[in-house]
């Protein structure tokens, strides 16, 4: 139970990796809070911690592009919960905000709305719930920030550039809040998950799914972060498939564990 006596909120907590972490840390004896706008999928993820093993699990909903529904959430959260170790500013993504629901818009057709929609969701999120939570934990002087990047931060390529710039600009963020909050005893590090098989892929054929993770898989890699303080690990981009490597970690792939068996 590495996380026992640890709080944890989740953005972007109702499905998909935000679930698997929010599960690995309750199964690690963590209470955690899960937060996105689609209230039966929040329930249902404390339902299933609940189920698994009676741990503490808060479901809320909130607009997490707009201040006052984040300090709500946060104020919930510390009141259910009584304090708040862990963040996790995993709410984002790309398919999902771009209006035809594209994996790729090139530049010439990306709209203002959608250019916006994604840095906020990817960007603006990470940024409020940060400051939101940020008093709480300086006045405590500890606290873990972990924000979900992704590879695309690296190296953009076609008809990803809103994605990857705002994954990019989450990074710096990263790199500049561990510098400026490492005195008060708060870790700031991103996580990388690889390609994961969730809902904004499932269109793919199972060729690409042959080269996709599955959500719990992250579960390992958040953990790691979340048990880290500015004197082990900050101001670092963690990628999770590689992190699984150098753990000795193996693992099918998503084709594998969805048709192989079948």
């Amino acid at each position: 139970m590495q996380l026992a006596g640890k709080s944890a909120l989740i953005t972007g907590g109702g499905r998909g990796i935000g679930r698997a972490i929010a599960l690995a840390y309750a199964g690690e004896g963590a209470a955690v809070a899960v937060v996105a706008r689609t209230g039966a999928e929040v329930e249902q993820v404390a339902e299933e911690i609940h189920s698994a093993g009676g741990g503490t699990a808060l479901a809320l909903t909130a607009d997490l592009t707009q201040r006052q529904e984040v300090e709500a959430a946060v104020h919930r959260t510390l009141r259910g919960l009584g304090k708040i170790d862990i963040l996790v500013n995993n709410a984002g993504g790309y398919r999902l905000y771009t209006d035809g629901q594209l994996h790729e818009v090139p530049v010439l057709d990306l709209t203002e709305t959608e250019w916006r929609r994604v840095f906020e969701t990817n960007l603006t999120t990470a940024f409020l719930c940060t400051k939101a939570v940020l008093p709480h934990m300086v006045d405590r002087r500890s606290g873990c920030i972990i924000n979900m990047s992704s590879g695309a931060a690296r190296r953009g390529g076609a008809g990803s550039a809103a994605y990857s710039a705002s994954k990019a600009a989450l990074e710096r963020l990263t790199e500049s809040l561990a510098a400026e909050v490492c005195e008060y005893g708060i870790a700031v590090n991103a996580l990388t998950p690889g390609w994961v098989l969730t809902r904004p892929n499932d269109d793919y054929d199972r060729e690409v799914h042959k080269r996709m993770r599955l959500p719990d898989d992250i579960g390992p890699a958040a953990v790691f972060l979340a048990l880290q303080t500015p004197a082990t690990m900050t101001g670092q981009i963690l990628n999770a498939p590689d992190f699984d490597r150098e753990q000795g970690i193996e693992r099918p792939s998503a084709y594998q564990r969805l048709y192989a068996a079948g």
